[in-house]
């Protein structure tokens, strides 16, 4: 198993609950698809350098986690289809 980070933008117009569920589904993918999660850092809303769908700001959320290079596809694609989500990025942090 390959480290992980994942930073994620979520909808700030959400309620809070919403966006609670949306960063407790990304920790879910993570166990479901075989990884580990160690580590979880919510930043908060922040300004974003550039607008996102009209939107000037955005709900960052860092989360530190260990999957099999693999799943790592898995994850991308329940990210991509839900809508809460406006951008991502995932990194490996493991040297070469």
């Amino acid at each position: 198993m390959k480290n992980y980070e994942g930073v994620f933008i979520i909808d700030p117009d959400l309620a809070t609950e919403t966006s609670k569920s949306v960063v407790h589904q990304i920790q879910e993918w993570v166990t479901k698809n075989g990884g580990r999660v160690d580590g979880l850092q919510e930043w908060g809303k922040r300004r974003l350098a550039y607008k996102i769908g009209k939107k000037h700001e955005g709900l960052y959320v860092v989360v530190n986690f260990q999957m099999d290079s693999q799943a790592t596809h898995k994850l991308e694609q329940a990210v991509r289809l839900n809508d809460h989500v406006m951008r991502y990025l995932l990194v490996n942090k493991d040297p070469r």
